[in-house]
């Protein structure tokens, strides 16, 4: 599990959320870390997403993909959020 920052676009619009990110067979779970700012509670089917985008913008690190719809971005801001999703979304056997 790691902490890290989620920009949805939904079709309300662009939303940021302070998450917890984790993995359950075959999900990526995102969670609210504080519930009193912005709730969220998503499950994302890893198999499903589409377009997923490793890259930087300035000296920061992202990774980006849609499912269902929505478009996720995380940004890494040094809580070292990339190595952690790469694990999920990379396959292990694969040199980069």
């Amino acid at each position: 599990m790691i902490n890290g920052m989620l920009e949805l676009t939904d079709y309300l619009g662009l939303d940021y959320y302070f998450v917890s990110l984790s993995t359950e067979n075959g999900l990526l779970v995102i969670r609210s870390l504080n519930n009193y700012c912005k709730p969220i509670d998503k499950a994302v089917k890893l198999a499903a997403i589409e377009g997923l985008t490793f890259g930087e913008e300035g000296e920061l690190d992202f990774v980006c993909f849609d499912y269902a719809d929505e478009h996720y971005h995380f940004i890494d801001y040094g809580n070292h959020l990339i190595p952690f999703l790469s694990t999920i979304f990379r396959p292990l056997n694969v040199l980069y």
